[in-house]
């Protein structure tokens, strides 16, 4: 299973938002953070306030935040809330009008499924706390970045 850059893009954002909880964030600002193209954050930051996972504020002392605690926010419901699409193989989508012709005989799909709720239910064990424990060298690590690519815009 491949997780989208969308999903990738949206742990970050809430993981950057988690280890500075008192700053207010711009699309600009979550992009140059991420290292992702506006447009995709844009996208995301609008499914995450669409879904409740932060909050936007309009005005001078404006800009995004999160919404909860990290401790209450699941990583596995926030991927299932951020991907679309969860069909491994093309007979994950067979229905009566496109049938599987090794419908009731394949033990593949049973099989593969069997992994994804397996994927899914470790990601269900884990809240945005305990990706974010090393939250000081989260910072330095984003601050390095942006510093670094100051310097060779310079």
């Amino acid at each position: 299973m491949k997780l989208t850059g969308m999903t990738d893009v949206a742990v970050r954002i809430l993981m950057l938002m988690a280890v500075n909880r008192n700053d207010k964030w711009t699309i600009d600002r979550l992009s140059e953070a991420t290292n992702s193209g506006r447009p995709q954050v844009a996208k995301v930051v609008q499914i995450l306030n669409r879904k409740g996972y932060i909050k936007s504020r309009r005005g001078r002392l404006g800009g995004l935040m999160l919404a909860h605690a990290p401790a209450s926010i699941n990583i596995g419901k926030l991927i299932r809330n951020v991907e679309d699409n969860f069909a491994l193989v093309e007979c994950f989508a067979c229905s009566p009008s496109k049938p599987c012709p090794l419908e009731g005989v394949c033990r593949f799909r049973g099989k593969l499924k069997h992994a994804l709720d397996s994927f899914m239910e470790e990601l269900d064990a884990i809240n945005l706390t305990q990706i974010i424990e090393n939250a000081d060298e989260i910072r330095t690590s984003v601050e390095s970045n942006i510093e670094r690519k100051v310097e060779l815009s310079a």
